[in-house]
């Protein structure tokens, strides 16, 4: 493993800040709200203070329950709203069922497929958890690791922005859901619907809309006019869509747009152009790249991928980028990590690591959660195991300390928390569920 001393490290925690608060959706809606995936930053942070500093037996106080559809989709919050996608499986004729019917009666195969129903997108009261709106977007996946949609809703002032699992991308109104556009990607590009279905969250930057397309010849990356849905550029080789989700972040005084697609690790301009790429081993990277201000990138990924970190230097107009170091230790899946205080905290896998960002060295790890997710706020880690078990943890290389926990939720689990006013957001496949953090 290659490793140095990063320059300019004792700026980290400031430039990560003036660098963060820039040109972020939801930002003029105030830092309490979580209006995309990720939040407001699309980093997992939280700057909300005077939460719990402890947890008291038995965890912090639930407000309420709310069933939900099938879906992995996280909830994103603005204005008093909680939005989300779900399914729901035809009453009559579940996955289960069917699958007892065939043992027992060996029917044709046609007759015990489950039915595909619709895929919602919905709003919900903060306060109470009462659907306000549901705006059917598609039809629902099926497969074998669990149904509904997988991606996430963008809030940008008074629009929605969704994708369903088969590629429909709709603009709707916050107010009561109505479609202003949509744009089936499958149509427009050209591009096949990935095995576990369509999953990056959109990202809007200024007036454009930008999501991967996955299309062939130049397709793989599209812009579009936010309010139209009209193609502005499209950028990039491919063969395939993936599952990560893109970064909007400010490097050099410039804006970039951050992805990883195709074998790549990739930025481009606001006009879709490409301004350097990094070789990226091939496989499924779920996991979005996080930007460590004021020049470097940390991705990484499961199945063999592993973790880099890399450097980008500019000089006049000439970029390059340089690996500061790689290994194995860290291999998000569908989780991304979280950087804090010059420490990457993740899943490796089914462990929660913490790493150093300097060196990539293991300060720590944790088994027991098994694919878990994590957010941070106020000084504490806050993971989701993937059976609905939620703990508090302090963020610090010492070592593991919990601090509080709860079984949430039962069943699987394989959607981040959210935090918004104080508030903690979660959800399974047949659930979703708030807790008080500030008591």
């Amino acid at each position: 493993m290659e490793s140095r001393r990063p320059r300019g490290w004792a700026l980290f925690v400031i430039s990560g800040l003036v660098a963060s608060l820039t040109g972020a959706v939801g930002a003029e809606s105030g830092t309490d709200d979580w209006p995309q995936f990720r939040g407001t930053y699309r980093d997992g942070i939280s700057r909300e203070t005077g939460l719990l500093d402890s947890w008291p037996e038995g965890g912090p106080k639930e407000r309420w329950r709310q069933p939900l559809g099938e879906g992995y989709s996280a909830i994103s919050v603005a204005d008093g709203r909680l939005y989300t996608m779900y399914a729901e499986a035809p009453a009559e004729v579940t996955t289960e069922a069917a699958a007892e019917t065939a043992q027992d009666s060996e029917p044709a195969e046609e007759a015990v497929k489950p039915v595909a129903t619709t895929e919602y997108a919905a709003a919900f009261d903060a306060a109470t958890g009462k659907e306000l709106w549901r705006t059917a977007v598609g039809e629902r996946i099926v497969t074998e690791f669990g149904n509904g949609p997988r991606s996430t809703p963008t809030v940008d002032g008074d629009a929605v922005y969704v994708l369903g699992a088969h590629g429909e991308l709709v603009a709707l109104a916050a107010a009561d859901g109505a479609k202003r556009w949509q744009v089936q990607l499958t149509e427009e590009f050209g591009t096949q619907r990935p095995y576990w279905g369509f999953s990056t969250s959109a990202l809007v930057e200024d007036d454009l809309l930008v999501i991967e397309s996955g299309g062939p010849e130049g397709k793989s990356y599209a812009g579009l006019e936010k309010a139209t849905g009209k193609v502005r550029w499209t950028t990039g080789e491919g063969t395939r869509s993936g599952y990560s989700s893109p970064l909007a972040v400010t490097m050099d005084g410039k804006r970039r747009l951050i992805y990883v697609t195709n074998g790549k690790l990739r930025a481009i301009d606001t006009a879709g152009k490409e301004i350097w790429s990094h070789p990226w081993p091939e496989g499924e990277t779920h996991a979005m790249p996080i930007f460590i201000p004021p020049d470097k990138i940390f991705a990484s990924g499961a199945e063999g991928v592993g973790a880099a970190l890399v450097q980008i230097k500019h000089d006049g107009d000439s970029v390059t980028v340089e690996e500061v170091w790689s290994n194995r230790v860290m291999r998000n899946h569908f989780s991304t990590s979280i950087i804090h205080d010059g420490y990457i905290y993740g899943f490796d896998n089914a462990t929660l690591k913490c790493l150093s960002v300097e060196t990539g060295e293991q300060a720590w790890a944790k088994r027991g959660f098994g694919k878990g997710s994590l957010i941070y706020a106020d000084g504490h880690l806050l993971v989701l195991s993937d059976r609905g078990k939620l703990v508090q943890i302090e963020a610090t290389a010492e070592g593991y300390k919990e601090k509080g926990k709860v079984q949430a939720l039962e069943g699987l689990c394989w959607t981040a928390p959210t935090l918004a006013g104080g508030k903690l957001y979660l959800r399974n496949q047949t659930e979703m569920i708030s807790y008080d953090l500030k008591g």
